[in-house]
């Protein structure tokens, strides 16, 4: 059967193909088999892989587990029973309030500078006009 109503094709007839042959739905029949066997074979080696995989974790974690028991025993064993340490269970906030304190100290450092400049000035201002009331500046010059 060839195309129609396109004009395209009467001078290379198009035939339909042929049908299947026994020995080709055969070969297909066993590529399919053959897939099939393949990915059943994949899939058994892909859970054995997960299978020692999940093995190999666990054995991981105990291990893991155990080391850290060992640790926390000996850790017993040779301090005693303080959780904390030496400075007790807030050495790490006392240490930032510290630290705060210190960097809110040099924070403000140029604000009290100012702050002492300009008591300094005024302290010298009213000692220069309470000591201009008694007449005697500049020294030694007669009071009219």
């Amino acid at each position: 059967m060839g195309k129609l109503d396109v004009g395209v094709g009467d001078e290379f007839p198009m035939d339909d193909a042929p049908p299947p042959s026994q020995e080709s739905e055969e070969a297909v029949r066993a590529a399919r088999e053959e897939w099939r066997q393949r990915k059943e074979e994949w899939r058994r080696r892909k859970a054995e892989w997960r299978a020692q995989r999940d093995a190999f974790r666990d054995d991981m974690r105990t291990r893991g587990r155990a080391f850290k028991d060992d640790v926390r025993r000996s850790f017993y064993a040779n301090f005693g029973d303080r959780p904390y340490g030496r400075w007790g269970g807030a050495f790490a906030a006392r240490f930032l309030i510290v630290l705060g304190a210190i960097a809110l100290a040099i924070a403000l450092l140029p604000f009290l500078f100012m702050f002492g400049f300009l008591a300094l000035a005024v302290a010298l201002f009213f000692a220069a006009f309470a000591r201009g009331r008694h007449g005697d500046y500049p020294p030694g010059r007669p009071s009219a």
